[in-house]
């Protein structure tokens, strides 16, 4: 059965705030994050970690290992979503991402990450995905603004539905409160339902 926290898809702006991975949360990272980088299978998830490139902070190094011990493994084709299965995505180099994404209204991280428009041949993650990649400020030009710095203590719909995610995976609210940056109060009201009930 579903937690209600986990009943829509969960977006994720930050990875680095994850806490405590889900076998469903961390397919999703790979999937979203890895595969476009050519990441398809174990080896190349081995490969990829020797060459000591870029995975958020708690994720598990050995995800297989991990997973089996809490006994929601699913194998390596399930996890990374099946890659064989599709056509390789086409997406444009570096700086034809650069002449697209420069021609919209696209002013920092926040606006490209809630992109519902965005361009199939963008990748979601592109400081991911670009070898190239230095900063936002880079990709987006003089287009470029800081996020409202007030941004940083309010909560989003996608970081509520992580702090519903990392309630149900046992994580304490005083740890998201400090990693979130809000009150102890208003991690407890969204888990009692007081709060954003309806995410």
């Amino acid at each position: 059965m579903n937690h209600p926290a986990m009943s829509k898809p969960i977006e994720v702006s930050n990875w680095d705030v994850v806490l405590q991975w889900s076998y469903s949360l961390a397919r999703k990272y790979a999937i979203d994050c890895l595969v476009p980088l050519g990441v398809t299978s174990a080896r190349k998830f081995d490969a990829y970690k020797r060459a000591q490139k870029k995975l958020p902070r708690r994720f598990p190094r050995i995800p297989d290992e991990y997973f089996k011990r809490k006994g929601t493994w699913k194998g390596w084709p399930d996890f990374l979503g099946y890659p064989e299965h599709k056509k390789s995505r086409y997406y444009l180099s570096y700086f034809d991402a650069l002449r697209v994404t420069r021609s919209y209204d696209i002013h920092n991280s926040k606006d490209y990450i809630r992109w519902k428009d965005r361009p199939g041949t963008l990748p979601s993650r592109p400081e991911y995905f670009y070898k190239e990649w230095k900063s936002w400020k880079d990709f987006l030009g003089s287009g470029y603004q800081s996020p409202d710095p007030r941004h940083y203590t309010k909560l989003s719909i996608a970081d509520v539905r992580i702090i519903k995610h990392q309630l149900n995976m046992g994580v304490p609210g005083v740890i998201l409160a400090r990693t979130f940056k809000v009150s102890e109060m208003q991690i407890s009201r969204i888990k009692r339902g007081e709060n954003w009930n309806d995410i």
